[in-house]
């Protein structure tokens, strides 16, 4: 009885696991994308770089100050344009994550806000970039389904194992 006890604590303990197990490292940092042409949706922060607008997302600063409210800082420039920034919520963050068997190990340090920018000319919003924080580069060797999908070991940046999978 005692053994079947034992064996079930080890099946729900495993099941808890984050599908992780293995050694690695990735590094963390600042990840800005811009567009000229972004989709920018009706919720504050709300807005997609690799995706052309479409009708009906906001395209004039009028529309724009209306959705979101006011920026959280303006700047305007010689050429007549201005910067409008929203602050998103949340910190940027850069540094190493170590993985260890089954441990995380984060060693990272917050370098600033995440945040969306608009270049505004004329009344009409020119282009858009986000800054977040985003994973850059790493290697592991292991089981780590959520990350790479699969039993291995590999190296390589995340931008790189974007691109290679199929589009969805």
């Amino acid at each position: 009885m005692q053994g079947y006890i034992r064996f079930a604590g080890l099946i729900v303990a495993s099941l808890a696991l984050q599908g992780c197990i293995g050694v690695g490292a990735w590094t963390l940092g600042s990840r800005t994308e811009s567009s000229d042409r972004p989709k920018v949706d009706q919720a504050r922060g709300s807005i997609d770089v690799r995706k052309v607008g479409i009708e009906g997302g906001l395209k004039t600063a009028t529309d724009l100050r209306a959705q979101w409210g006011e920026p959280d800082e303006i700047t305007t420039g010689e050429d007549g344009t201005e910067q409008w920034i929203y602050k998103t919520g949340g910190l940027r963050w850069a540094g190493m994550v170590l993985y260890v068997v089954i441990l995380p190990l984060p060693a990272m340090v917050p370098v600033g806000s995440q945040y969306v920018s608009f270049l505004i000319h004329d009344g009409r919003i020119e282009s858009a970039t986000r800054t977040d924080w985003a994973f850059k580069a790493g290697a592991y060797c292991g089981f780590f389904g959520m990350t790479y999908g699969g039993l291995g070991c590999g190296t390589g940046t995340f931008e790189e194992l974007r691109n290679s999978r199929p589009a969805s």
